[in-house]
């Protein structure tokens, strides 16, 4: 009788454990900057711009974001002068899909001008993001003449401040100033999600404390019946 009691409080136990789902991948790819160029590295990011890049209709219900990465495929600069390129993290953009704003002069731009439009006091007169606008750095990288892939990963932090943006409405942007000229073979953003894990029922969970309580009360009379009888 203990060892079907046994059993059935293990089985008890099994079905109360909560359900550990499978995660679910998200894979949005950047428009193209260049579509016109003749070059199949038609990913432009250019000097003389900043850009943006907003993802709406994102549908993350009943989803928890477990990762997040952006890669930038082949991405490589135009020559050998110091460069860098700035990316942020928006609440959102002012315009859909992919856009831009001249932010510099010259042919070629001065390459001693290196400066993020997407902070500090040229924040405020980007036309790209609307002024209160929750705005989070992610991170800066320059690039040689070689090509190779740039990936970045989300930290934790990072994720966290990702799913408050989707939540306040669904989309989220990302601000790129390319303070040289850098072509690549497209921008990704990845998203690694799973549905939260599911708790136990509280009946269940009843139903296992008064069967512990049982067995244990039948453990008890066994002993002392035991005892008895020496």
């Amino acid at each position: 009788m203990v060892r079907h009691l046994f059993l059935f409080l293990a089985a008890a136990v099994l079905f109360a454990l909560p359900v550990t789902a499978s995660a679910d991948v998200i894979t949005i790819n950047a428009p193209a900057t260049a579509p016109t160029s003749s070059s199949p590295r038609q990913f432009d990011l250019d000097h003389h711009s900043a850009y943006t890049w907003r993802i709406d209709n994102v549908n993350l219900s009943g989803q928890t974001i477990m990762g997040a990465t952006l890669t930038i495929r082949n991405i490589g600069n135009w020559d050998t002068n110091p460069n860098m390129l700035f990316i942020h993290l928006l609440d959102t953009a002012s315009r859909p899909g992919v856009a831009s704003f001249i932010d510099a002069s010259g042919t070629p731009v001065p390459s001693s001008q290196i400066q993020d439009n997407f902070a500090g006091a040229l924040l405020s007169s980007n036309p790209l993001v609307a002024a209160g606008t929750d705005n989070t750095f992610l991170t800066q990288q320059s690039f040689t003449t070689t090509p190779r892939d740039f990936v970045y990963h989300f930290t934790a932090d990072q994720l966290s401040i990702l799913s408050a943006y989707f939540l306040n409405g669904s989309d989220i942007a990302f601000g790129f100033d390319p303070d040289c000229h850098f072509w690549n073979n497209g921008i990704t953003f990845t998203l690694d999600t799973c549905p939260p894990t599911a708790t136990p029922e509280p009946a269940t969970l009843a139903l296992l404390g008064s069967g512990l309580a049982g067995l244990y009360y039948r453990r008890r009379q066994q002993k002392r019946k035991a005892a008895a009888e020496i």
